[in-house]
């Protein structure tokens, strides 16, 4: 007489885990879930934002500034940093550009150093006057590894802007960074300033 062979149990949660062929149907979007969370551990999503103190920028008469940027030597970065592991660090905050005369700026590219000692032969110096704030003034066509985005504004309007760039990312770790800037539509006179507020850095692992 042959033996009844015993009848399987069926698979243990650990083994219905790793067999995707016999795992229930409700317990795919758990591990879809966990593996979103472990993707996001690679820094596909942006770690907390910190607050960075407003800036205000006085701005210099751009109508001569044509194919230049201008550093304005103030360390605005100045106390805020991240950890070195972080990369890909972003600002957003609001631009308030405001003029008492006849300024007609309306838009800015920007750019940061870390600092306004070590510069190349294409930048010079110039100190401040009874008619121009303190500022380092460089070709633009050398600046372009340290462009970190756009600002649109309008007299007296907050505008929204976000900027980022390798060049931002290596100011925040370093904790200085001096704003530049490319007059690219409309023109600043002496006295106008940009003011950056509200001002949140974020980054990723």
């Amino acid at each position: 007489m042959t033996a009844a062979r015993p009848v399987p149990s069926p698979p243990s949660t650990a083994v219905r885990a790793i067999l995707p062929g016999v795992m229930p149907r409700a317990a795919r979007p758990l591990l879809a879930l966990l593996s979103c969370t472990l993707i996001a551990g690679c820094g596909l999503i942006p770690t907390p934002s910190v607050d960075v103190k407003d800036a205000r920028l006085d701005l210099p008469s751009s109508g001569a500034l044509s194919g230049k940027v201008v550093y304005l030597q103030r360390d605005s970065l100045a106390g805020n940093s991240v950890p070195a592991a972080l990369q890909q660090v972003t600002v957003r905050g609001v631009a308030t550009y405001r003029t008492a005369g006849l300024g007609s700026l309306r838009g800015v590219d920007m750019f940061v150093r870390t600092d306004l000692t070590t510069l190349p032969a294409t930048c010079t110096r110039y100190a401040a006057t009874p008619t121009a704030p303190g500022m380092v003034m460089c070709d633009a066509a050398g600046e372009a590894a340290q462009a970190i985005g756009q600002i649109e504004v309008m007299n007296g309007q907050g505008v929204p802007f976000t900027l980022g760039g390798p060049a931002l990312d290596t100011a925040a770790k370093a904790g200085h960074g001096f704003f530049g800037m490319r007059f690219s539509s409309g023109q600043s006179v002496f006295g106008d300033t940009l003011d950056l507020t509200g001002m949140k850095a974020s980054a990723r692992l």
